[in-house]
């Protein structure tokens, strides 16, 4: 199956990603590993994506705070309501920040039980402490099998709203006949998490 960079989530992105014009891109460690068993369809993909920086100023009027990476790269951010605790935030504080993204996609047994719909959970650091916060997702989605091309190696999955997809098949997995019309079972989670180290 292709895959494309991780998505990464708002807050997660505001931190990762951008804040202020004229900052520097700060430098992220990008990891993505799969995992799969010869012959079976489907399988895993974990992405992760961290951040490690120091706090080099903060401006408590203006709820901003700015990073430096191990590469001297600097940038602004200003720090979200879900950030909990921006008082206990000091200069020389070092900020771990860490995006995973699990997709997972199987064939589905006959007589096994749906289980679509999505579920999620917040936790945040206890008042008095350094700011920290974990935030995942869980999105599980049945797609059927509905076109298989052997010579291009690719299967058409339609998912519950209609829509179809068509992805790339590993060259050591049989296409079989007998998948067509068979239950294709997709998890997406989600997770970001972040936490401050005094220095």
């Amino acid at each position: 199956m292709n895959s494309t960079r991780i998505r990464t989530p708002p807050l997660a992105a505001a931190l990762l990603g951008g804040s202020q014009s004229n900052d520097d891109e700060l430098r992220t460690e990008y990891d993505r590993t799969e995992a799969y068993t010869e012959g079976v369809p489907g399988g895993a993909v974990i992405e992760t994506d961290e951040l490690q920086a120091r706090v080099t100023a903060i401006d408590p009027a203006k709820r901003t705070f700015t990073l430096e990476d191990s590469d001297g790269n600097t940038r602004t951010f200003h720090a979200p309501p879900e950030m909990h605790n921006f008082e206990q935030l000091k200069v020389g504080d070092r900020v771990r920040a860490v995006v995973a993204l699990e997709r997972i996609v199987y064939l589905r047994q006959p007589g096994e039980a749906l289980t679509d719909g999505a579920a999620g959970v917040v936790a945040a650091a206890p008042l008095g402490s350094k700011p920290g916060m974990l935030v995942a997702d869980t999105i599980e989605v049945t797609a059927l099998v509905k076109a298989m091309d052997t010579k291009l190696r690719t299967a058409t999955l339609q998912l519950p709203d209609g829509t179809e997809r068509t992805v790339k098949v590993r060259p050591d997995v049989d296409m079989k006949t007998e998948y067509l019309g068979r239950q294709v079972m997709l998890r997406m989670t989600s997770a970001f998490a972040i936490s401050v180290e005094p220095q």
